[in-house]
Order: C-alpha cells, then structure tokens, then sequence
C-alpha cells in the first residue's frame, strides 16, 4: 500500500460556528492508481489534498506514505510528491517553457543532464517543444496548464496532485490536456490523484474513484464499477423534426435538442412507461432511432446530491 487515509478530520472556525472540512475520511492508495475525488462545492476536496500535501494539519487521524506518518514525518514527501493545486500558475510568465520547466528542476535538485533529457521528453509529450523556446506570457491558457503540470513531473515524482487541472480550459485545450495526461499516465505508471469537477475528465483517467458530500466518504470504489450504481435505466430517442412533434414535446415537458433539419434527440426513462406510450403511439412521433444510454458520473451526482450542477 503506497498511501493510506486513516480517519482524518479537520474543522475550520467561523466566527463561533465550526465547521467540518474532512470528517472521519478513511481510503488507500495503491501505486499505479489514478483517484479522482469528486463532490459538489464545499465538499472537502481541496483540504483534503492540503492535508496530504502537509499544508494542512490534521486535526485528527494520520496519513501513512509506505507505513510512514505524514503528519509526524512531512519532510518525507519531499521530492516524492508534487503537487498543482488550484489556481496555482507553477510557471513564469517572462521566462521561455523550457526554461521554466529546468528551473523547477533546479529547484528540485535534479541533475542538469537528467534534467535536459526529461525536460525534452515531457515537453514532446505535451505538444510542447515546438514552443519551448517561446516566452510563456505568448503562450494559450492550455499550453499554459500543461507547462504548469511538466514543471510538476521534472523532479519524476512517485504522486502527483492535480486539483481542478482544466479550470479556465475550453472545450479544445482541456480534450488536449486530458489526452496528454491520459498518455502520461499510461507509459509512467505513476500514482496520481486528481480532484475535479469534470466528471467527463475523471471518467477518462481515473480508474478508481472518491465521493466526497459535507466532508465524508459517501462513496468509494473502481470507475467502472461505480457507473454501474445509476440503477434508472435511460434511452435515447431520435425523432422525426417537425413543427408538431417539438410542440408535443413541449407539453409532456420532455427537453429534447434540435439536432438537425431532420432529426430531434429527447432522453427518457424507462420507468417513464405513459410517456413511452405517448412518444411510441402518436402519429405525430416519428421514431428514427433508439438507444440505450450509458450510466455515466452525472445521473450518479444527481443520485447522490440532488443537484444540476457540481463543483469544487
């Protein structure tokens, strides 16, 4: 076991309320794993990781690296793990990529050699030699976020900590970081924890998962394992576009997308039996197709917290 949470809590003072960040979280880590913790807002993410960091203190439980105490040994980690928290840059901005990515090698007391030969392989593996000898400030914000997360693998530390690694992204920049750490991970082998909104994101590169909700474990387990828990079993139906058929929709107040000229896309449940009939026998209800829709991290959420919306 390469890292283990045993019955952390930790409790943050509001005026004379307290408030619990972490309550009683208890979890391993193996190596190789790739952990998403996922939650809404207030959830107790990013303490959490603050806690693994040492930047925070626990105010109950402890956290073992290898059998070893964090909280009474931290200096420990240093150079084993890394870390990109969020909102954190990780680069500067009048300094070239690569020569952002050998100061933190600098930093970390890698070998000038070593230092070259890696700096070289991260930065081909996340699209970024090209624009090595550019000055960051020229650079996207997503080419930014990836030179951020090579200054984090220089020192080739055994964890690294991502907390919210798409914030700011569009579409585009986040499928490409995600693709880069994706591939990372994949040819490393490393430990790697990431804390995120982007339920898409974790799906991809975690292969086991954390549920956080008013700072307790509400779940735990395999990725796969947990998109089986979304018990409602959903379809995906395409209809024939028309006037009619969009007003009908509207009256079973049923949200569908207006896919093309031709074709409209709506979701329904299986245990929605009437509105199946009522799609299935109206002669204003042309079926195009139907498909059984996958389980995915957003009914789970729903499931869980009775939201639309997620956070950090």
């Amino acid at each position: 076991m390469l890292l283990e949470v045993r019955n952390l809590s930790k409790v943050y003072k509001k005026g004379s309320r307290q408030v619990k960040a972490n309550s009683n979280i208890t979890f391993s880590i193996d190596q190789g794993d790739v952990l998403g913790i996922l939650g809404p807002n207030g959830a107790g993410k990013t303490t959490l990781i603050k806690q693994i960091a040492t930047l925070l203190i626990p105010d109950q439980g402890d956290i073992l690296y290898r059998g070893v105490s964090l909280v009474k040994k931290p200096e420990i980690i240093r150079g084993r793990f890394s870390f990109l928290l969020e909102g954190m840059q990780n680069v500067y901005h009048y300094l070239t990529g690569e020569a952002n990515v050998l100061y933190f090698a600098y930093l970390n007391h890698v070998p000038f050699s070593a230092a070259k030969s890696r700096c070289e392989e991260l930065l081909k593996k996340l699209n970024l030699y090209n624009v090595k000898d550019q000055y960051v400030f020229t650079y996207s914000a997503g080419m930014k976020k990836k030179l951020a997360i090579a200054t984090c693998l220089i020192n080739d530390p055994e964890v690294v900590f991502l907390d919210e690694p798409l914030s700011g992204l569009d579409v585009i920049a986040a499928a490409e970081l995600t693709e880069s750490i994706k591939s990372w991970v994949s040819d490393k082998g490393k430990t790697v924890i990431v804390a995120s909104h982007r339920m898409d994101f974790v799906e991809r590169v975690t292969n086991r998962v954390l549920w956080l909700k008013e700072g307790t474990v509400v779940l735990e387990g395999k990725t796969e394992d947990l998109k089986n828990l979304s018990k409602e079993e959903e379809y995906i139906l395409y209809l024939r576009n028309s006037a009619e058929a969009r007003e009908k929709l509207c009256k079973l107040n049923l949200q569908f997308e207006v896919l093309s000229d031709v074709t409209l896309k709506t979701t329904l449940c299986l245990g929605q039996k009437e509105l199946f009939y009522s799609v299935f026998s109206d002669p204003d209800f042309e079926v195009l197709n139907l498909e059984k829709k996958s389980p995915d991290f957003e009914a789970i959420f729903r499931r869980l917290y009775g939201e639309h919306s997620e956070g950090n």
